[in-house]
Parts: C-alpha cells; structure tokens; sequence
C-alpha cells in the first residue's frame, strides 16, 4: 500500500537508507524528485525528512552516490599490475560515463551508511597503485582532485549540449565574430573546427596524464 495512504496507528519508520531508497523509486517511476514527494511515498509529514536529510540538494546527493554505487562495478578496473596511468584513465572514462547516466545530476555527492564504501575500496586501490608507481601521497591526491574535476567540467558541458541546440557562450561569440567578417580570424579558424565534449575530454584527460608524468618524485 501506497505510504501516502497510511492510516492511524505506529508512524513509519524512516532513516537516510530508506529515504534514499523511496528517492531512487520515485526516479525510476518518472516522478520529480522533491522533499514532498518522499515524505508522501514513505507516509510521513516532510518535516520528519530533515532529521535525516537537510535539504533537496543534499537528497539529490544522496541519489546520486547511490546511482554511482550501483554504476561503478569493478569491471573498470585495470589487473593489479597495470601502471598507474591506465588505472587513472580507466577510473576518468568510467567515472564519466556514470555521472552522465543520472537522471539528475548533482553539484556532489554524500555517502551514508554502506553507499560509497564500495567506491571508495576502489579509490583506495587507485591510490594505492599511483603510491606504488612513485607518486607522493599529496601528489597522488592532487592528480585524483584534478581528473575528478575535468570529469565534472566536461560533463557539465554535455549537460549544457543537452539542453541546447548549441553551447551557449561559444553560440554567443561566434555570432559576435560572424557580424565582421574581417575581424577575429584566429576566433574564426579556430570556430570553425566546432566543438566535441568527447574529442575535448579525450585531449584534457591525455594532457592531464602527461603533465603527471612529470609529477612523478
């Protein structure tokens, strides 16, 4: 029976764990992700959530570890003897490919209870690998921090491609650019090779591990 329909009697028992379930329902059915709609799922008022969780955004965090958690199997993983290149490039792609398969996607995410423990045994591996193959521990942190962050940006830019015919600040500037054709004609050549959100993670990833080549002690 639906929560929403519960009668007098003992209240519904909620923690994040069954808050987080009842989100990833409501997501699956096609249903707009709010507090209300959880609340009303599990049969309870929304001020009960906000023991547990303590704001949409946060709700949406959760969600999205969770869909990450079940995204990220170990079937990413390179052989333990492979070098910590291709460990980093195979977790980059990987970790792509899931933030861009969420129905909703999220500025972060929050792990609580068992969601992200088993991403996080796969980082510990990951970094585990990149200490192996003679990088320092704050080294190691830092190329992990930077291949996360050129995932976010370039998933964020398909994000924008999505919801656009084009992006739009590069829409805006070559509509400036177009209104002359005798100015800009480095913007113009440039332009005119167009933009690929793959092509353009492929080139930042590929720079980012040979910078860290170097970056090695």
């Amino acid at each position: 029976m639906d929560g929403s329909k519960r009668g007098r009697g003992r209240p519904a028992r909620i923690d994040r764990e069954r808050i987080v379930q009842v989100a990833l329902a409501l997501q699956e059915d096609g249903r707009p992700l709010s507090m209300q709609a959880v609340a009303d799922r599990l049969g309870v008022q929304r001020p009960a959530l906000y023991h547990h969780v303590a704001d949409r955004d946060a709700l949406v965090a959760l969600v999205a570890a969770a869909r990450i958690e079940d995204a990220m199997d170990e079937s990413w993983m390179p052989a333990d003897d492979a070098d910590w290149r291709t460990w980093l490039e195979a977790f980059a792609r990987t970790s792509r490919e899931s933030l861009l398969e969420l129905t909703e996607p999220a500025e972060y995410q929050l792990f609580v209870g068992s969601v992200g423990r088993r991403q996080l045994d796969q980082v510990e591996r990951l970094f585990a690998v990149l200490l192996r193959d003679g990088f320092a521990a704050r080294t190691a942190g830092l190329a992990v921090t930077l291949v996360g962050e050129l995932v976010h940006a370039n998933v964020r830019s398909v994000l924008v491609l999505r919801r656009h015919d084009a992006e739009p600040h590069r829409a805006s500037v070559a509509a400036v650019v177009a209104q002359d054709p005798e100015a800009f004609p480095a913007l113009r050549a440039v332009g005119a090779e167009g933009y690929d959100a793959g092509v353009q993670f492929d080139f930042d990833l590929e720079a980012a591990l040979t910078a860290l080549e170097h970056m090695r002690r």
